[in-house]
């Protein structure tokens, strides 16, 4: 069966290439389109702006400390607005209602246990409608942790070499809490940045896919009115050696399409879309979903034109919905819940938060897998239907 497989993979690989789709659909429009949202919508995505909410049940120096080092922060200067609440279940409830996106909490007797040598933890409330805000705040806490076990550190040093206690923590005291300044190592903002040029990328190469599986399976459909896929089938191969042959080819193609577009992007924005291995990844799933979706649209469409319109109906409405051709935060709530159901709103986010996040693989493990069960169930129902179809 391979030899067969192979042969009818390489008559239509040869006629997409001979006929320009492939180098048309594939690579030279998706590009194109990328590039035009890149170069008229680029730019940093969200608007960076982040509410974060500053609870004090201490009341020492450590604290204070904090909130002056964070408001005479030059990386966070015009983002980071610090509202201060009476207690964490009040910023919960401030979470809850999107009145702030995070929320630090300092408990009771922290400066005093961090003074003594005893360490101490900072609560961080976060919400995932506000994802900036906590980069934000997860970026100081963990400076207010390193802070934190320095100080200890010295502290117990200190008694342990016989110091008195008193006079430790009168140097702790003579030197304020935090110590030396609470300065952040790298830009909390690298993390929440997400160039609308990846956003975009994402978008056309999850779009594009379709279309270019979609002239695959088009062209199954043309051959059976034709009558060559019969003539396929008198002969001494497979009855779904001529599907397995399109469908190979049809994917092949759309992984150069969202390949290319991947590297355009790059090159010409200078923007990075995360981990490779992850990225990459995360695209051969959305293929995948892509192909079986397209797969099962040709084993119910009656003629080629049928399956076109079907085709290009289902990928304008999963980029819509799915955020390629809309940001997903700007549709209403009601339009974000049916973009999951979607194979192009899981890409769309799985990408833009590797860009964002600068995480690998295993932060995508959910998308993939999604995409791979729609990639399933899709497959499962286009065999039903060319067997009683194509096949039939």
């Amino acid at each position: 069966m391979l030899r067969p497989l192979l042969t009818v993979s390489a008559l239509e690989f040869r006629t997409r290439v001979r006929d320009r789709t492939a180098l048309v659909i594939a690579i030279i429009v998706p590009v194109a389109m990328a590039t035009l949202f890149g170069v008229a919508l680029g730019g940093d995505d969200p608007p960076l702006r982040a509410t974060v909410g500053f609870v004090d049940l201490d009341g020492g120096e450590f604290p204070a400390g904090v909130r002056r080092e964070v408001m005479a922060s030059t990386e966070l200067d015009g983002v980071l607005t610090l509202r201060d609440l009476p207690g964490r279940e009040q910023a919960q409830t401030a979470l809850d209602a999107g009145d702030i996106g995070a929320a630090i909490v300092f408990p009771k007797g922290f400066s005093a246990s961090v003074g003594a040598g005893e360490g101490g933890q900072v609560g961080v409330l976060t919400s995932a409608d506000s994802p900036l805000a906590g980069v934000v705040a997860n970026a100081v806490v963990d400076r207010i942790s390193s802070l934190v076990r320095a100080r200890t550190l010295a502290v117990r040093a200190s008694l342990d070499a016989g110091i008195p206690a008193a006079e430790v923590k009168e140097f702790v005291e003579r030197n304020g809490a935090t110590g030396p300044a609470l300065t952040l190592e790298n830009d909390p903002m690298a993390g929440g940045k997400v160039d609308l040029s990846v956003y975009y990328g994402a978008g056309m190469a999850a779009l594009f896919a379709f279309f270019v599986v979609g002239a695959s399976f088009r062209s199954l459909l043309i051959e059976r009115k034709q009558g060559t896929l019969d003539r396929m089938r008198a002969g001494p191969i497979h009855a779904w050696v001529p599907i397995a042959g399109k469908a190979v080819v049809g994917f092949a193609l759309a992984m150069v399409s969202v390949c290319v577009t991947w590297a355009s992007s790059v090159l010409i924005f200078g923007s990075t879309w995360g981990d490779p291995v992850a990225v990459f990844t995360l695209l051969l799933a959305h293929v995948l979903a892509a192909t079986a979706i397209t797969m099962l649209v040709a084993s119910r469409a009656r003629t080629d034109a049928q399956a076109d319109g079907v085709i290009m109906v289902i990928s304008f409405v999963a980029a819509f919905f799915g955020g390629s051709l809309v940001p997903l935060y700007n549709l209403p709530d009601l339009l974000q819940k049916i973009a999951l159901f979607t194979p192009n709103a899981w890409t769309t986010t799985g990408l833009t938060g590797l860009a964002g996040s600068g995480a690998g693989l295993a932060s995508v493990a959910a998308p993939i897998g999604v995409l791979c069960a729609i990639a399933l169930a899709a497959f499962c129902l286009a065999a039903m239907g060319f067997r009683k179809g194509l096949l039939g």
